[in-house]
C-alpha cells in the first residue's frame, strides 16, 4: 500500500500531463477494465486525500493533507508537506477527479472558499474551523467573561509573541480573541491554498469555479450531499425478476434459478438496504459499483454457480447465491464481501 500510494504522488507530481484528456488506467495481475477500473482508481485516490496516504514520514505511519472535523475540513499546517509542494499534487487529484466524474473531496471548511476563489470579502471563521487544540483552548480563555489568572494570562501572550501579536490588554481582549483564530485557520493555511489553486489550475478547475463561483459547492460538497438514504439506493435497483431474459446473464445455471428464489434472495438485499446503517450503504454501493456514488441503475442477479456475493462494478451488477435459506447468514456473507471494497473491485 505504500509503494501504491507514493505512486499515485509522483504520478501527479508530472508537469507533462494533461489531466483533461481521456483516462488509460493498467493494472499488473487484473483483468478488470472499463468504468469499473476507472472508479476504483478515483474512489481509492479520493479515500487517500480524505483520510490520509500510507506513507512513513516521520514514524507517522498516515500522512494527512487534511485535518479537522466534518464540513470543517483545512489543509495540515506541516512544513514537511508544503515545503514538498505536495498541496498542489493534491489540487491536481481533487481537479482530475472532478474532471473524470469521480468522487470529491467532502468537507471542506467554507473559510478556505474564499482562499481559492481570490475573494476579498472578509473571511468568517469557526471555532470548528481551528483543529490546533492548543489555540481553541487559549481562545476560548479569552471568550471567558471573567478575569484571567496569570498562568493563562501567560498563555495568551506567549502565543501571541509568538505570531508577533501584542499581548493582552483589557481594551483587545475580544479584538486578540479573533485575531488569534483568523491567523490560526487562515494566516496559517494561505500558503497550502495557494499550492491547492495551483494545482486546481493545471487541470483547468480553477477557471471554471473562477467564472462560476456557485460551483465552489459542487467541487467541495458538504457532508450531507454525501449521504445515500436506503430509498435513493432501492428506487434505483433493477431487480432480477423484472429483467427481460436477453439482460440476464447467458451462464445456464443462472438461468435455471427458479422465480422463487429469485424473489427470495431479492428480499434479503431490500431487507439489508432497508436496515443499513449510512456507513454500511456506503460500502455497499462502493462494493458493487466502485465509488460511493449512485449510478442511473443499480443491477441485481441471482446465481446458482457463486458461494459469495459478488459485484462487477464495470457493469454495475451484484451477483447474489442463490443458497440461502435464512435472512442472518445472508447478512453476515454480505456484510463479509462488502468489507473487500476497500482492497480490490468488490471480488472476493
Amino acid at each position: 500500500m505504500e509503494d501504491r500510494d507514493r505512486q499515485f504522488l509522483s504520478f501527479y507530481k508530472s508537469n507533462r500531463t494533461d489531466w483533461a484528456s481521456p483516462l488509460s488506467i493498467n493494472l499488473k495481475g487484473d483483468a478488470a477494465i472499463g468504468d469499473g477500473v476507472t472508479r476504483y482508481y478515483f474512489a481509492m485516490l479520493m479515500s487517500r486525500i480524505q483520510y490520509g496516504f500510507i506513507l512513513n514520514i516521520d514514524n507517522t505511519g498516515k500522512m494527512l493533507f487534511f485535518n479537522g472535523e466534518e464540513d470543517h475540513l483545512v489543509p495540515s499546517s506541516s512544513r514537511v508537506l508544503l515545503d514538498s509542494d505536495l498541496f498542489k499534487v493534491i489540487g491536481r487529484m481533487i481537479g482530475h477527479s472532478f474532471i473524470h466524474g469521480g468522487p470529491l473531496l467532502t468537507g471542506l471548511s467554507t473559510s478556505m472558499f474564499n482562499l481559492l476563489l481570490g475573494s476579498d470579502e472578509p473571511v468568517i471563521t469557526d471555532m470548528r474551523d481551528c483543529p490546533d487544540q492548543d489555540v481553541v483552548d487559549i481562545v476560548s480563555l479569552l471568550e471567558e467573561p471573567r478575569n484571567l489568572t496569570d498562568v493563562e494570562r501567560y498563555k495568551v501572550n506567549d502565543l501571541a509573541f509568538s505570531w508577533d501579536l501584542p499581548t493582552l490588554t483589557t481594551e483587545n481582549r475580544k479584538w486578540l480573541a479573533e485575531t488569534i483564530l483568523q491567523h490560526a485557520v487562515i494566516g496559517r493555511r494561505e500558503k497550502q491554498m495557494k499550492q491547492i489553486k495551483r494545482g486546481l489550475k493545471d487541470t483547468g478547475v480553477l477557471l471554471m469555479i473562477k467564472e462560476r463561483p456557485s460551483l465552489i459547492s459542487v467541487l467541495f460538497p458538504r457532508a450531507v450531499d454525501k449521504i445515500i438514504l436506503p430509498e435513493m439506493v432501492l428506487e434505483r435497483v433493477i431487480w432480477p425478476m423484472t429483467q427481460n431474459e436477453d439482460e440476464e446473464d447467458e451462464d445456464e445455471d443462472d438461468q435455471e434459478v427458479p422465480l422463487e428464489l429469485k424473489c427470495q434472495m431479492a428480499s434479503y438485499l431490500r431487507m439489508y438496504i432497508e436496515n443499513a446503517t449510512a456507513l454500511d450503504i456506503e460500502q455497499l454501493v462502493t462494493f458493487w459499483v466502485g465509488w460511493a456514488i449512485l449510478p442511473q441503475h443499480l443491477y441485481v442477479e441471482v446465481s446458482n454457480s457463486i458461494k459469495m456475493p459478488t459485484a462487477f462494478t464495470c457493469t454495475e451488477k451484484i451477483k447474489l447465491p442463490s443458497h440461502y435459506t435464512n435472512y442472518m447468514d445472508f447478512q453476515a456473507d454480505l456484510k463479509a464481501a462488502v468489507s473487500t471494497s476497500e482492497s480490490g473491485f468488490g471480488l472476493i
